[in-house]
């Protein structure tokens, strides 16, 4: 008895090991951001050609690269963190923590998933299509987007928390209506390249060392972008 119950404990501690593997296998997704039914050059040049993701369990590290910037975002969706990182040409690095500031302006919206069951091939992976409906619950205005999730990187919706609460499935494509000088058109992110990589580390996803910490407020103001109330 005593032996059997040992090659349980240890069968079940390597369905473990391997859960924990699994979780712990880093992905790099490299995705093209187009643009449809405008051509208005202002808006086209503000938009980044290519976006680089890193994902290591509930851990995620998007890179935006346009003149003179680099843009970085780090969530972690075990704590529900949110961590923005301006890497800005002669001037240095700049972090700011808006965990507080992603968690007010989503606590007024309503959103829901529907799950059509439609499947479509991004980068190697299985995709449903996803129609999101997101209503804002001071004015009820409601807006409409699509995106195409796949189960095979994280199903954990864990992950999804700052833009997509309790989504299940990681978007490879998203579909997204915007409007610019009375124009709309659609843009659109989709992946071309999702590779696993297991040399993605935890450490990949912490603050640099070299960059200056400042609050949400003292960075706008910084560019130029705050007001300046509190100095008078």
């Amino acid at each position: 008895m005593k032996k059997i119950t040992l090659i349980l404990l240890s069968v079940m501690l390597l369905g473990l090991t391997n859960i924990y593997a699994q979780k712990k296998t880093g992905y790099t997704i490299k995705s093209k951001v187009t643009v449809d039914g405008i051509t208005d050059p202002n808006v086209l040049a503000q938009l980044p050609e290519e976006t680089v993701e890193y994902m290591l369990g509930n851990y995620t590290k998007s890179v935006m690269s346009m003149q003179g910037v680099n843009v970085i975002t780090i969530t972690n969706g075990t704590e529900k963190s949110v961590t923005m990182i301006y890497d800005i040409t002669g001037m240095g690095k700049y972090v700011i923590d808006i965990t507080n500031e992603s968690a007010e302006s989503s606590k007024n919206i309503d959103i829901k998933y529907n799950y059509t069951g439609e499947k479509k091939d991004i980068a190697g992976y299985s995709c449903e299509k996803v129609i999101v409906t997101m209503t804002n619950l001071e004015d009820d205005e409601t807006n409409e987007l699509t995106l195409y999730v796949s189960k095979d990187l994280n199903p954990s919706a864990d992950v999804n928390f700052v833009n997509y609460k309790g989504l299940e499935g990681y978007p490879l494509r998203t579909e997204v209506s915007r409007e610019a000088n009375g124009e709309k058109f659609t843009m659109i992110t989709e992946a071309f390249e999702v590779k696993a990589d297991k040399k993605i580390k935890e450490v990949e996803f912490m603050k640099p060392s070299d960059g200056k910490e400042m609050t949400l407020k003292e960075f706008m103001k910084l560019m130029g972008q705050g007001d300046d109330e509190d100095d008078e």
